[in-house]
């Protein structure tokens, strides 16, 4: 009876796994810094969009407690329409409202031909057109407000060039892109109509 040799078997050499974890990070580092910019883009937008909205709604309800405005961005009396812009600058922090974007508000009142554009005054950087008409021209209202005969309110918008910081990364070929965010309140005046600005001492 012949025998077999016994089979031998080779010791299974200890595999080494250093530098496993480093060539994992290094693949996965770029995706996680993706994500965290996307997330602090997202979080950016939305803060931006809040203060938008706040500042619009505070300069037109400060606008409607004046039973009159005056011609000037300079404030002296108090009473100037420059105030409602340094209003925008003070509710808008920390963002630089005034370089960053534009403020435009309007009297619109239908004086019984229709709801027109009675005045308009703006501060800023750019040349955003409203949304809602020219000075002396036809309001454009927005979708579900009306206006009846003797009826004014004012109209405040909001223009802010916002860059987000992921996706104007030079290598994306996005370098600079940016978009306008853009938000707007309208309050009716509360002492009395604000269909014109008045002038002189």
């Amino acid at each position: 009876m012949t025998g077999s040799a016994p089979e031998t078997r080779r010791p299974r050499l200890p595999r080494d796994r250093r530098g496993v974890a480093a060539l994992e990070m290094a693949l996965l580092a770029p995706v996680l810094l993706l994500l965290v910019t996307a997330t602090v883009d997202v979080v950016r937008y939305v803060s931006i969009s809040l203060t938008l909205n706040r500042t619009a709604a505070n300069v037109s309800d400060i606008a409607t407690q004046f039973d009159k405005l005056r011609v000037g961005m300079t404030v002296v009396k108090g009473n100037e329409v420059g105030v409602l812009f340094l209003a925008a600058t003070e509710v808008a922090q920390p963002l630089d409202l005034m370089a960053g974007g534009q403020v435009i508000v309007s009297s619109v009142a239908n004086m019984g031909q229709g709801s027109r554009v009675m005045w308009q005054e703006r501060a800023g950087t750019g040349s955003a057109a409203s949304h809602f008409g020219a000075a002396g021209g036809v309001a454009t209202l927005p979708p579900g407000f009306t206006q009846q005969p003797g009826d004014n309110a004012i109209f405040t918008e909001l223009f802010y060039r916002f860059t987000p910081y992921l996706l104007s990364w030079p290598w994306l070929g996005n370098a600079g892109t940016s978009t306008t965010l853009y938000a707007s309140a309208v309050y009716q005046p509360r002492l009395g109509t604000l269909t014109t600005l008045e002038t002189g001492p």
